[in-house]
């Protein structure tokens, strides 16, 4: 998932610079939030791909990170968020957002940018002919955006910056 966690970071930056470029904001303010679950490898590895995404195109973006300590706390994310994370906190303060696990855009069409998500159809497809072959089913076998268990969501082309979609 950090491939597409990356992308999404690349979009979220790309949306910074169009800010910067608009005069919304300045260089020192292109500062990002990212609202976790626990502090855990996969959620380290995502907070960090996403960073690094942004980075990419946005060398002076800065990002804090909060913990929830909950796979699902509508609450906390928002308190965690501090309009800046979780996508409701970010549609009522105006902060374009980028979730995780799916679109958000029906409930913030005028924030959402864009999310990554897992698709886990090539792994079935991939466990269920191994058992059908009687073949072993490898342990390790792990997805990627060249075998399309890492997805993005459609973008929402009306908060994304110019050019994200290239």
């Amino acid at each position: 998932i950090y491939e597409g966690r990356y992308l999404a970071g690349v979009a979220a930056g790309m949306k910074l610079n169009d800010m910067i470029a608009n005069g919304y904001i300045t260089e020192d303010q292109a500062k990002m939030g990212y609202v976790g679950a626990f502090t855990y490898a996969e959620v380290i590895s995502g907070y960090t791909s996403f960073y690094l995404g942004a980075k990419s195109v946005c060398p002076s973006v800065t990002m804090d990170v909060t913990f929830t300590g909950s796979w699902y706390d509508e609450t906390a994310e928002k308190e965690g968020a501090d309009s800046m994370g979780a996508p409701t906190a970010c549609e009522t303060a105006g902060v374009p957002n980028v979730s995780y696990n799916g679109s958000t855009q029906a409930a913030c069409p005028n924030t959402f940018i864009v999310s990554s998500r897992i698709d886990w159809a090539p792994y079935y497809e991939y466990a269920i002919t191994a058992a059908m072959n009687g073949e072993a089913i490898d342990a390790d076998w792990t997805g990627t955006l060249a075998t399309g268990s890492v997805v993005l969501t459609d973008l929402n082309e009306n908060v994304a910056a110019e050019g994200t979609a290239e």
